[in-house]
């Protein structure tokens, strides 16, 4: 398959500049002295909606005819991809259909709601429930994750950082369907093929792992496999992300969903910030000595997202 040049990932990133927010890199002194490494956390939770998805959203949106814009779009999400595409819709005027598993947590739920986006919640595969709404009313799908141009938004964090950081040797990113970490990856590869991509995966939801295992897209019950990090819960790979994750990413790194609340903790007394659990799964590595990171190399840690929960913060505790 053809992957995007250099040119294509700044002519995106121009083109959503305007709607959406430039995060913040920030480091921790004591973090830093505590593991002898020279680490930068890129804040996507200061991005709007609270996660790194509305880059995605707003390009795919912004590459669509006026017809499709007219007819409107539909998704399937758990939580941030579906609050992101109700806010992108509604800045631009379009309608938006977003089908949502009907165990997602009220507050994400609430907040997709509150952005406008009609919310069809749903016990049955979403993507069969998504299909049938295309078919019925003829909207446009934006993908979650396997769509080139959510793909080249989120690509857009990389060449951020990259304006901020130079010889970056390491780089943790979470993996869900593989939109985020195929983008960046590709991004961060292009300016540096020495730069050592991990992708994090909670253990009870390594739909991505297995397809790598395999060589082939693979499903995963999310149903019956439930981790604390629902944005990471893709019940299927992707097509196009699992070529991504297959040139790009060096390895993929499992954590349990005890390390990642002790990184949740962690996160909030040395960082002060509230991560959600996919963010903070990236920082599990490196607190349980899962690789060997040579002493002051410089990594970055992807912090995805903040949208928590409050009940989950409460269980923290």
């Amino acid at each position: 398959m053809r992957f995007p040049n250099i040119g294509e990932y700044k002519e995106t990133q121009k083109k959503i500049s305007p709607f959406i927010n430039y995060t913040p890199l920030t480091t921790s002194s004591s973090f830093n002295n505590l593991f002898n490494i020279d680490a930068h956390f890129k804040l996507e939770l200061f991005q709007k909606t609270g996660s790194f998805k509305v880059r995605g959203a707003v390009n795919k949106i912004l590459s669509l005819s006026s017809n499709e814009k007219k007819n409107g779009i539909v998704t399937i999400s758990a939580g941030n991809h579906a609050q992101a595409v109700s806010w992108a819709s509604s800045l631009f005027g379009i309608h938006s259909k977003i089908v949502m598993p009907i165990n997602a947590s009220k507050s994400k739920i609430n907040a997709t709601k509150s952005y406008g986006g009609e919310v069809i919640l749903t016990s049955e595969n979403m993507m069969d429930v998504c299909n049938e709404i295309i078919k019925k009313d003829k909207l446009t799908m934006v993908h979650p994750f396997d769509d080139i141009n959510v793909i080249q938004g989120q690509g857009s964090i990389s060449l951020e950082i990259l304006k901020e950081l130079k010889n970056i040797d390491n780089v943790f990113i979470s993996i869900g369907g593989g939109g985020l970490i195929s983008g960046m990856s590709h991004v961060f590869k292009l300016f540096n093929p020495k730069i050592k991509i991990y992708g994090i995966e909670p253990i009870n939801s390594n739909v991505m792992s297995k397809s790598l295992k395999s060589g082939k897209v693979e499903n995963f019950d999310t149903i019956n496999n439930k981790t604390i990090a629902d944005t990471l819960a893709a019940p299927f790979s992707g097509k196009i992300t699992l070529e991504y994750v297959k040139k790009f990413v060096d390895d993929i790194i499992l954590v349990s969903e005890k390390e990642m609340v002790n990184s949740i903790k962690f996160i909030i007394e040395r960082l002060k910030i509230i991560p959600e659990p996919a963010a903070a799964a990236c920082l599990v590595p490196i607190l349980n000595n899962k690789i060997s990171i040579k002493p002051k190399s410089k990594c970055l840690i992807m912090v995805c997202g903040g949208n928590i929960d409050v009940n989950s913060i409460k269980l923290l505790f």
